[in-house]
């Protein structure tokens, strides 16, 4: 039985050290797609733009919405634009605020009432109802907390005046949230949205983007031809979907239209929350990862030299083995030293070396 352990053991520990190489190299690959993605020339945007609709689900957000709802009322990117800000009724503790920008606004903005979703979900269901009442060629996506500026609008614009391609999106990137004293962590829950939407949720997605496969869409900002959403058949098939990126992609590409992303980030700013929660956040997140890509989900710990590593490493400990833990260490640093070299090309900064 021993002679078989043995084998066993030695077999393990062989395919722990190959995945870590091989996650090693992947981190590596991560930082130079990345560092190839973001440092692309963004063309012109085209010179006269077909009329645009910009579609907000503004469910239970509250007054910190305000001043990013401003700011995507004001930089419109073309003449003919509207902004429709989509609650389910009255009661929704977001109604006088979308009423406050549309009476700022009244020839861009205005309010729509969904109704209340039934079975369906909530999300999708604001967002079909948006598109009906839309009047533009091209129709936005854009979730509330989504910091828009006039770089982000022209590099979406200027990817749909190829005719071949349906849909883009921008990555989103979260700025390092500010320091709350009161926090049981130096920068309360909103730190780890932060760091897990740029360093798993964003930065692979150069990968597909470089080779034009992009897939699946972060739901941030998205823009989407009308003429390809009533080639898909609308939006009525999708309102059971979890993810409106991940289902408006695959149903653009169904039909044969690209999905591309634009090397301009989608800013989102962080609403301070718990690290609870935070950790119920990334939960729910996790699970609809798995539920539409289970076989990426499962072989994704192996990507990080981090988790493989300390498997190595308690492997090893446990046989009374020294290296195991003392190389562990070595990849801790260098997956901190990828991530700050990351944050440095997107942002031009780092986090603090607190946060990482």
């Amino acid at each position: 039985m021993s002679r078989y352990w043995r084998y066993f053991r030695y077999t393990l520990d062989t395919l722990l050290v190959n995945a870590l190489i091989l996650s090693s190299l992947y981190q590596m690959l991560v930082y130079l797609a990345n560092r190839r993605f973001w440092r692309q020339p963004l063309p012109p945007p085209p010179a006269s733009p077909p009329p645009v609709s910009v579609i907000v689900p503004l469910r239970g957000k509250g007054p910190d919405t305000l001043a990013l709802l401003h700011v995507l009322a004001i930089t419109r990117p073309t003449d003919d634009y509207e902004v429709i800000l989509v609650l389910e009724d009255e009661h929704d503790p977001a109604y006088s605020l979308a009423q406050e920008i549309a009476a700022s606004y009244p020839t861009v903005a205005r309010v729509l009432l969904s109704g209340a979703p039934g079975e369906h979900v909530g999300k999708m269901h604001s967002l079909n109802a948006g598109v009906v009442a839309a009047r533009g060629e091209w129709i936005a996506f854009v979730d509330a907390n989504v910091q828009v500026s006039a770089e982000l609008w022209n590099a979406a614009l200027s990817a749909l005046s190829d005719p071949n391609v349906g849909a883009a999106y921008a990555p989103p990137l979260v700025r390092e949230p500010e320091h709350h004293t009161g926090s049981a962590i130096p920068t309360g829950g909103e730190m780890l949205i932060a760091l897990y939407t740029n360093h798993a949720r964003t930065a692979q997605l150069p990968f597909a983007a470089l080779s034009k496969r992009s897939r699946a869409m972060p739901g941030s900002f998205m823009l989407v031809r009308r003429r390809v959403l009533d080639e898909m058949g609308g939006m009525l098939h999708l309102l059971d979907e979890a993810s409106a990126g991940i289902a408006l992609g695959r149903a653009v590409r169904e039909i044969g239209g690209q999905v591309v992303a634009i090397p301009v980030p989608a800013y989102i700013i962080a609403e301070p929350e718990t690290f609870n929660e935070a950790t119920g956040h990334l939960l729910r997140r996790l699970a609809v990862y798995r539920a539409y890509h289970l076989p990426a989900f499962l072989a994704w710990p192996f990507s990080n030299p981090l988790t493989v590593g300390f498997m190595l490493a308690f492997i090893t400990e446990r046989e009374g083995r020294w290296w195991g833990r003392q190389t562990w260490w070595f990849f801790v640093w260098l997956r901190l030293a990828t991530a700050y070299e990351l944050d440095r090309l997107r942002f031009g900064h780092s986090f603090s070396w607190l946060a990482y």
